[in-house]
């Protein structure tokens, strides 16, 4: 069917081209071709966001242009997985539309493996009398080659109406569907026996079913003319969920007994949910001072709801039990607000001075349900969430200078003032959300822009940014005062931050050009005993290209180094002070991450017979060389006994991969209308990563505790390919 829908397509468009004689409104393309893959093995890297394979390939464009109507239609790889098809056109000066409709895949692995005998459904189970031993052993699992994918479908389309001068509208609508599985991690939530629900670090890979969609409208009325501009409107989302909820039974069990634990898990996924908003845009130009004045409001809401999960499991691994908490209500409904206003003022007051002046306030509201659960099986007292509001306002400038005809300044600065308000925090006396910091950031930034001569243009920008926090704490509130202002998280705590970006812009020549950048980032986070404490990073771009007797030759090359450190704290041991003495029950440690990518490439086109053959040939190489360098405070008994200590923590190979492609063609025209092209892709990507080195299917807990079971998920990054490709286009 895919075969017929591409011919069909290929030779409707041909026929359209033979219809009209030499001055039809008719033009455009046809082309159709095939492709030959030599693919070492399956790898979802590869293939991640295509469907490249063998086949026939094929698509067109044709346009029809008049004094009055036009109309645009593209198409390419009809019937395929990742095919695409747009329409659009209209009447000049009255109205335009457009229509699209496009489908691609995204993969994530492929030839993966499962403990569970459904993989992909919404209550995945073991096979019947499964024991520990089929379990530990990966070549009798009941699910031993499927693969983890989504199919994306968009389709959608716009109106603009303008015939009513001097107002408009237009409206658009989409509506994107996702379909397929991916991976999903998950723990067991028993421990060993005797310690109820503690965590043990026993996971288990799932493979997640994914089926949404999503449809999104919007429609815009206004007004304009020379001098003003003022448009209102609105648009809503409504997103459906048909797979929320996946229930699994846990494979972690005790290898004495005779079958698995009757635990489940439910992973639970985003809910139903819509949100519309209603907004307003004006400008008004042509004001004293040559000054434009641009107005902006809006309102969002975002609402959804879901059924709760009542119950808990608990006990001990050899003798789980199920128990039915006491909600306060059996579902949450999620209610959320934005108010959104924000204004501009740019003005030239005297000559060579530009200015601008900026107000943006954002105000959101959370509006969400409270629930109250309690557990019966536990002495715990009953627990509330709790909702989270801030209000965040920023005022700032900029000014211009012109010096000289070749040289301009600009200084400009921002303030932003963001509040944050959690309610309920009586219930949750104890939870972190309670001591979100209010901050304040400002930041300054000053730019030189010098281009002494038509072949050379400079620019040199420096940005600083002082984030600062502040900790208000509510009555209710517990407060630890060490632990609360000494760890922050890296968005919204304590930093300085330094950037310098250099640009440069060289055509000494009509045939030569060539740019170079380099920036250098440097983030310190001041006042932060456990978090992150500093990140740096430096990159340099150069890119080049060259045109002597038809030939054309480009070069380009990256490098960028980029350093991350933190501090974060291990056990309660110290109550959590980041301060106190170390021990195996309570001691720091360190992460010091460090990358080093650069990238290379270069190539060359040149004709081989003028204006009739040409050949384009062009190599690119990227590497990345990754280290994660740890240190502890202390190790426990076990640990030192089996020889673990701060000289063999660290990972070397963290994220390192190599990528190389080699690309040729041969383009050769027939005629003015037809033009042949023989390919050739030469593909290689090689992932060394200590995360995935050594993978197993199967990870002994312990003797007495079951496994970790995992999938070979992310396992098939490594490939080589090489592409043979055949196109013939005609063009009329």
């Amino acid at each position: 069917m895919k075969r017929v829908l591409i011919s069909l397509s290929i030779w409707s468009l041909l026929l359209v081209s033979y219809s009209y004689g030499e001055d039809q409104p008719f033009s455009g393309g046809v082309f159709l071709g095939g492709n030959a893959l030599n693919l070492d093995h399956q790898s979802a890297k590869f293939n991640e966001y295509n469907a490249l394979g063998p086949g026939v390939v094929g698509g067109g464009d044709v346009s029809y242009n008049t004094d009055k109507y036009h109309l645009d239609a593209d198409a390419a790889y009809l019937g395929e997985d990742d095919m695409y098809l747009k329409l659009k056109g209209g009447k000049w000066g009255d109205f335009k539309y457009s229509f699209f409709y496009t489908e691609f895949p995204h993969n994530y692995s492929f030839e993966d493996r499962s403990v569970f005998s459904n993989p992909g459904s919404q209550n995945q189970t073991l096979s019947p009398g499964a024991s520990y031993n089929s379990l530990s052993n990966s070549n009798q699992w009941p699910s031993t080659s499927f693969d983890n994918k989504i199919t994306r479908k968009d389709v959608g389309g716009s109106l603009e109406v303008t015939a009513v001068s001097p107002f408009f509208f237009t409206v658009d609508a989409n509506r994107l569907q996702r379909q397929g599985q991916v991976p999903f991690g998950a723990v067991d939530a028993f421990g060993t026996a005797g310690t109820g629900g503690a965590f043990t670090n026993r996971a288990v890979d799932l493979s997640v079913p994914v089926d949404d969609h999503t449809t999104n409208a919007n429609a815009l009325f206004g007004w304009k003319n020379k001098q003003f501009y003022a448009a209102l409107g609105g648009g809503f989302s409504q997103y459906g969920n048909q797979a929320e909820f996946t229930r699994f039974q846990e494979p972690f069990f005790n290898p004495s007994g005779p079958t698995p634990s009757p635990a489940t898990g439910t992973i639970v996924g985003p809910p139903d949910n819509r949100s519309w908003d209603l907004r307003f845009t004006g400008t008004a130009k042509q004001l004293p001072f040559s000054s434009v004045f641009a107005l902006n409001a809006d309102y969002q809401r975002n609402t959804s709801q879901t059924t709760l999960l009542n119950t808990i499991e608990t006990g001990t691994q050899a003798a789980p039990t199920v128990a039915t908490l006491l909600l306060s209500r059996p579902t949450f409904n999620g209610d959320v607000e934005y108010w959104n206003v924000g204004a501009n003022l740019t003005s030239n007051p005297v000559k060579d001075l530009t200015t601008k002046l900026y107000f943006k306030y954002l105000d959101r509201r959370d509006n969400s349900d409270y629930v109250t659960f309690t557990n019966p099986s536990s002495t715990n007292t009953p627990v509330t969430n709790s909702t989270l509001s801030y209000d965040k306002t920023s005022v700032g400038g900029e000014v211009t200078y012109r010096f000289l005809k070749n040289l301009k300044g600009i200084l400009g600065y921002d303030f932003t003032d963001t509040r944050y308000e959690v309610n309920n925090l009586v219930a949750n006396a104890d939870s972190l959300i309670n001591k979100i910091p209010d901050t304040w950031a400002s930041t300054f930034t000053a730019q030189l822009v010098y281009n002494p001569f038509n072949w050379l243009g400079t620019r040199l920008k420096y940005q600083r940014l002082d984030q600062n926090t502040h900790f208000e704490f509510q009555p209710g509130a517990a407060v630890n005062t060490v632990l609360d202002n000494n760890t922050g998280r890296f968005d919204i705590g304590n930093k300085i931050q330094d950037m310098v970006k250099l640009t440069a812009d060289i055509s000494p020549l009509e045939t030569l050009g060539a740019s170079f950048e380099y920036a250098y980032k440097l983030t310190n986070y001041y006042g932060t005993a456990l978090g992150f404490q500093q990140q740096e990073e430096n990159e340099f771009i150069i890119d080049g290209n060259y045109l002597w007797n038809g030939m054309k030759f480009f070069a380009f090359f990256d490098y960028d180094v980029s350093y991350t450190g933190q501090t974060q704290r291990e056990g309660s041991g110290g109550n959590g002070n980041p301060g106190a003495a170390p021990s195996p029950t309570g001691f720091n440690w360190n992460a010091n991450l460090r990358n080093n990518n650069y990238a290379y490439g270069t190539g060359t086109s040149f004709p081989i017979i003028k204006d009739r053959l040409a050949f384009i040939v062009q190599y690119d190489f990227e590497q990345n060389n990754g280290t994660a360098n740890f240190t502890s405070q202390s190790f426990t008994a076990a640990q030192t006994g089996l020889g673990i200590n701060n000289g063999n923590i660290d990972i070397g190979p963290w994220d390192d991969y190599t990528r190389q492609n080699i690309s040729a063609r041969l383009a050769y025209d027939y005629n003015k209308s037809l033009r042949f092209t023989f390919g050739y892709l030469y593909s290689q990507f090689r992932l060394n990563d200590g995360q995935l080195n050594g993978y197993n299917f199967v990870y002994p807990f312990s003797t007495t505790n079951g496994n970790s079971y995992l999938s070979g998920a992310f396992t098939d990054q490594s490939y080589k390919a090489n592409v043979y490709y055949v196109r013939a286009m005609y063009r009329f």
